[in-house]
């Protein structure tokens, strides 16, 4: 019995030991970020170019460019990453992430449709008549659509009555259905249109502006909150629905909400800085491999790996080549196939 309890103990420090080695791995990735570039930074200039408030170039491109992206991949990536782990819980499917169940191709019709109809009208249009630039109308219109597929994915699992299988099915099936409205929107854009299509679908965290920051922190902070007050709900979700029903959880309702929160951070994520491929599916899968299913434990290494793999990407995409930085979206890209091929054949698991 002692050697049991010896253990066990010895399995949970060294899963509270990953979390706490993810988080010591932050801060050198994020000075890296601040102190490389096309304009060399110090590391002992930033601090007195950040307190100083000056209006020195340094200072203009720590503000302006680096710590937007270094917010940027803190928000997109702990929106993405636990989306996708919560939703991996509920639906009890490693394949479940944002990306799989079309909430982020929902988002690329909607901006690609956007720029289609703001492309039809002279320059200024939207503005003068509503007050609504060309870029917050992609933005919104992306928004609206990430909602509508989550709206259509729960309606119908009301109607139906469908079980978690089907729920992903039909996210797989609204993906391919919005990817193909997408190509015909390209096929009858204009070579402007198609520029912005295309550069849009490419996920970039220099998008975002301190007030859409603002914005996706709003929504990542609700949902998360709304994650860890039901970590223990998900835990008892992982015995069965029958078993988490006895505990007196509500299972059909933690679904339906967890899948709404889910969305409308992913959605508010998308809308800003584009499709951010993979980042749900992979952060999920990586803390499952290393700290099991706990909630309580899976969520915090989820969020932290989402950071790292968006600050990762960030940086590679602009080491890559010297005269041009890739956006961290085609590099988050190139994560899905071998996770998906370890996910079919890795240790055998179905």
């Amino acid at each position: 019995m002692e050697t049991v309890k010896n253990n066990w103990s010895a399995y949970r420090r060294r899963r509270a030991l990953y979390v706490l080695m993810a988080a010591v791995t932050l801060p050198p990735i994020l000075i890296v970020i601040l102190t490389s570039g096309a304009v060399s930074i110090p590391f002992g200039q930033i601090w007195r170019e950040m307190a100083g408030g000056e209006s020195s170039t340094a200072s203009l491109v720590i503000w302006q460019i680096r710590l937007p992206r270094i917010a940027g991949a803190l928000l997109g990536g702990i929106s993405l990453a636990l989306a996708g782990a919560a939703l991996q819980a509920v639906l009890k499917n490693p394949l479940a992430a944002p990306s799989t169940l079309g909430i982020s191709q929902g988002a690329a019709f909607g901006a690609a449709l956007a720029i289609t109809i703001t492309g039809m009208n002279r320059p200024g249009f939207y503005q003068e008549r509503f007050g609504i630039s060309d870029t917050i109308l992609v933005s919104l219109s992306a928004f609206l659509f990430s909602l509508m597929v989550t709206a259509v994915i729960v309606v119908l699992a009301r109607l139906r009555r469908s079980n978690r299988e089907t729920m992903i099915l039909a996210g797989v099936a609204l993906s391919t259905f919005f990817m193909a409205g997408v190509t015909l929107l390209q096929y009858f854009a204009d070579e402007t249109q198609l520029a912005a299509i295309v550069n849009w679908s490419f996920g970039d965290l220099t998008r975002g502006s301190w007030r859409e920051l603002a914005i996706v922190a709003a929504t990542a902070l609700a949902a998360t909150i709304y994650y860890f007050l039901n970590r223990f709900n998900y835990n008892a979700m992982l015995a069965g629905d029958d078993v988490a029903r006895s505990l007196g959880v509500n299972v059909e309702r933690l679904r339906l909400t967890t899948m709404l929160m889910a969305s409308l951070a992913t959605a508010a994520t998308v809308a800003v800085f584009g499709i951010l491929g993979f980042v749900g599916l992979v952060a999920p899968h990586i803390g499952r491999r290393l700290v099991g299913e706990d909630s309580r434990l899976l969520f915090p290494l989820s969020a932290l790996l989402g950071v790292l793999l968006l600050m990762l990407a960030d940086l590679l995409g602009r080491g890559i080549l010297s005269s041009i930085a890739l956006p961290a979206g085609v590099i988050t890209s190139f994560f899905g196939t071998p996770v998906f091929l370890m996910l079919l054949f890795g240790k055998g698991e179905r």
